[in-house]
């Protein structure tokens, strides 16, 4: 059934249904996956036949467009960019996620949490504020971003174009928290050397297994009790975790080499190509004195995200509270322990910005993945208000 708001117009939550019957796996996730292009174009289509409104597509990857939208209202100096990304993690074991099934006051399908929820409160606040000019507070930009959930080359090409900013609001799950700081990361390979042989003769090779077990004791004894030490009040101290593992040919050969990947969460204060050098020169040292030599590494940088850490008297934080609060919305400024596109922004152009949206991240990338259906209502509203009140704080 059609909800339509008191204007008239589709509510956010009709967006939504909209939005996650459209696949738009991210192309990193294997075959079938459908990409970004189904939801650029219901973006561009539909916000683009709004009065005063400019819709240009930016081409990033073959087949995979950012969508910028902008409403300027001749406030450039107060410019204000919603964010979201378009593109969700594989379908996995999901039941039917390409249709929106409700359920106990929530929508299920893929990415109705991560994070088309909030790019639906965010069309429908460009289209109120399209239909009344008069009350944003600055200029309004949209960008329906590609490839989040892989490597951030949607929001990298963006910052490209070196459009001023005087603030930023990224859509993702943060039940509709105030997120203000976020850990970055570091990830990386880290492979070990060893040499072949027959396993009838084991000893005739160097198995890099066995000296990927000196690897692993060097990050749970040494570096895993080091970051324990360090902590940021709100987000919480550093992490390390091995996500992968892969060494050996067959099981008749002595293995000759051995990978695994790593994944070091960052907290405020922390930059991804420090942390990563420092691993490199420990690992190092260790491998040289304790291991005596015998253990023959390399590391291999792969990602690299910065910790966001937006003061808390920034325009873009007072102007969030001061939303919230008219909303009746909660007004507490948090922090959070997993990334977004905000880092970017913050670190590469120096825009302050925020993470905000309906639905929670343990709800984003599971197999029952879920969206409040108050909090996407919320959120619309959250956004539209925030429209009509951060010209007041940016200067």
């Amino acid at each position: 059934m059609t909800i339509e708001s008191s204007s008239g117009s589709l509510t956010a939550l009709n967006i939504l249904e909209d939005l996650v019957k459209i696949q738009s796996v991210n192309p990193h996730y294997g075959d079938g996956a459908a990409g970004e292009g189904g939801v650029a174009d219901y973006v561009a289509r539909r916000l683009g036949g709004l009065p005063g409104v400019r819709v240009t597509r930016q081409p990033v990857l073959p087949g995979r467009d950012n969508v910028i939208v902008e409403l300027r209202v001749g406030k450039p100096d107060r410019a204000l960019l919603f964010e979201a990304h378009m593109d969700t993690v594989s379908l996995g074991s999901m039941d039917d996620p390409l249709t929106p099934v409700y359920r106990d006051g929530r929508l299920y399908a893929r990415g109705a949490c991560d994070t088309k929820g909030s790019l639906a409160g965010m069309i429908h606040a460009i289209e109120t504020c399209a239909r009344r000019p008069d009350l944003a507070g600055g200029d309004l930009v949209l960008l329906a971003a590609v490839d989040e959930e892989h490597a951030y080359r949607g929001i990298l090409a963006f910052l490209e174009l070196g459009m001023p900013l005087a603030g930023a609001v990224i859509g993702e799950p943060t039940e509709l928290g105030i997120v203000a700081a976020s850990k970055g990361c570091a990830r990386f390979a880290v492979h070990t050397h060893g040499r072949a042989a027959h396993t009838s003769v084991p000893h005739e090779g160097d198995s890099a297994i066995y000296q990927m077990m000196q690897v692993l004791r060097f990050i749970r004894e040494r570096v895993e009790p080091q970051l324990a030490l360090k902590r940021d009040p709100r987000v919480g101290s550093p992490t390390i975790a091995v996500g992968t593992i892969r060494g050996g040919k067959q099981i008749n050969i002595v293995p000759e080499s051995c990978t695994i990947e790593v994944d070091r969460r960052l907290i405020p204060g922390e930059l991804p190509d420090v942390v990563l050098a420092e691993f490199e020169r420990e690992l190092q040292a260790y491998a040289a004195g304790e291991c005596g030599g015998a253990l023959k590494v390399s590391v291999e940088r792969l990602l690299l995200d910065w910790a966001l850490d937006t003061p808390g008297d920034a325009a873009v934080v007072s102007a969030a509270r001061r939303a919230a609060a008219a909303l009746g919305l909660p007004g507490e400024v948090l922090g959070v322990p997993y990334g977004s596109d905000a880092s970017k922004l913050a670190h590469f152009q120096g825009v302050p910005s925020i993470v905000y949206g309906p639905g929670s991240i343990a709800q984003a990338h599971s197999r029952e993945e879920w969206v409040s259906v108050a909090q996407v209502e919320q959120a619309a509203a959250f956004y539209t208000q925030l429209a009509q009140t951060f010209g007041r704080f940016a200067k």
